[in-house]
């Protein structure tokens, strides 16, 4: 049911790609900016609380072997998930760190587009038909990508809370399985970010290009 409604909603923002030709394709756009920048903002931090190298070294072990990354969780013995447990944990503080870092970069880059869209309307400029269509396309693509971004909403706060006083041996494999759904999270903001850093740019060369 799920599935179907995501589809259907899908299928409504595309057609609203039409209907958004009779607006102000800027303002449209810059609309739908707005929302992502305002939807990052609501991403969880993962605070030292939560999770640290304190906490994980109540899995105490010596002498660990090379970690084959090919093997599968049920394979592994005690200290190999140990071991890739600790190797998840980096993980996710640098993706983390680069998740925090882009989001800076992101707010930059609104902040600038913002000055731009009110030098092309102080200007009395008008955008071309390709690139309006250029802005309404960019607008859907947010649309459509942010209903995934925004299931993750709380997800991994979630997750982290679920852990609390279970690193131990006899919830290895849970803990595995909450660190890789939360680094996939993590990779998947990332890239909606990029993707959003590359569009916010590409929309202030478009006007710029007018104003030149």
């Amino acid at each position: 049911m799920k599935k179907v409604l995501s589809i259907f909603t899908i299928a409504m923002l595309v057609i609203s790609l039409v209907g958004c030709q009779a607006q102000d394709a800027l303002s449209v756009f810059e609309r739908a900016a707005s929302d992502e920048i305002s939807l990052m903002a609501s991403y969880e931090a993962i605070e030292e609380t939560d999770v640290n190298n304190q906490t994980l070294d109540q899995l105490s072990f010596e002498n660990i072997q090379q970690l084959s990354m090919t093997l599968g969780t049920d394979d592994m013995t005690n200290l190999e998930k140990i071991a890739y447990i600790r190797s998840l944990f980096e993980d996710i503080q640098i993706a983390h760190a680069q998740n925090i870092l882009i989001r800076y970069e992101n707010k930059d880059s609104w902040s600038a587009l913002k000055l731009c869209v009110q030098a092309f309307r102080d200007a009395e400029l008008t955008l071309t038909e390709d690139d309006q269509t250029i802005l309404l396309t960019y607008k859907t693509e947010f649309s459509i990508r942010r209903l995934e971004v925004m299931e993750t909403v709380g997800d991994i706060k979630e997750m982290l809370m679920e852990l609390k006083g279970l690193y131990d041996l006899d919830h290895l494999d849970v803990i595995i399985q909450n660190f890789e759904a939360i680094l996939d999270i993590l990779e998947m903001r990332y890239d909606h970010m990029l993707f959003v850093q590359a569009t916010l740019i590409d929309v202030n060369s478009i006007l710029t290009s007018y104003l030149a």
